[in-house]
């Protein structure tokens, strides 16, 4: 990894795409404890997330296609702000039919985030280094899996849970915006 690191725009990438993939791994369980906390329901929970799983692996394809077809500039820029704010209107939400209309909403409008930096990696290193580059992104998205659902779980079960789905806009609008602006994009 250290020849890896040493190339310029390798590290800007892993660093502006942290923040948005570390959202990514905390959403799940914010939907799910949002809905929890305020329906008082595991029953709604679950189907919370899995309606927001559902909607995102059912237009992960287009949300693909949209990247090809317009770049990932424009896209991201787009995307990411709207869906931070819909994360932050999901904070503020009593019902449980809101709940879950907004959960599946922000499941299919997710920013293809994850599909954006991969390609970048083959413009940015050799050949030679493609692997290593691809090893070393599956090693980001792995960590970020694990430290997401412990980070969001501390949050929503603190004495200020709306705090968490702040932190997850936060987090997808700093990572989305900065991956959006760099070089590689």
């Amino acid at each position: 990894y250290k020849e890896l690191l040493a190339m310029p725009n390798v590290l800007i990438l892993a660093i502006s795409a942290f923040p948005a993939r570390l959202a990514y791994s905390m959403i799940a369980l914010g939907i799910f404890f949002k809905t929890e906390q305020t329906t008082g329901s595991v029953a709604a929970a679950g189907l919370a997330i899995g309606l927001n799983s559902l909607a995102g692996s059912l237009t992960a394809g287009v949300r693909g296609s949209v990247m090809d077809r317009w770049g990932q500039k424009w896209p991201l820029r787009i995307l990411v702000p709207s869906y931070a704010a819909m994360i932050l209107a999901l904070n503020t939400m009593q019902s449980k039919e809101t709940l879950l209309i907004t959960a599946f909403v922000l499941g299919a409008t997710a920013p293809p985030i994850n599909l954006s930096v991969r390609p970048l990696w083959k413009d940015i290193v050799p050949d030679s280094y493609l692997r290593t580059a691809y090893a070393f992104d599956s090693s980001m998205m792995s960590t970020t899996s694990v430290i997401g659902p412990v980070v969001i779980t501390a949050l929503m079960l603190s004495d200020r849970p709306g705090f968490g789905l702040g932190t997850i806009a936060t987090l997808m609008l700093i990572g989305g915006i900065a991956l959006s602006l760099t070089p590689a994009s």
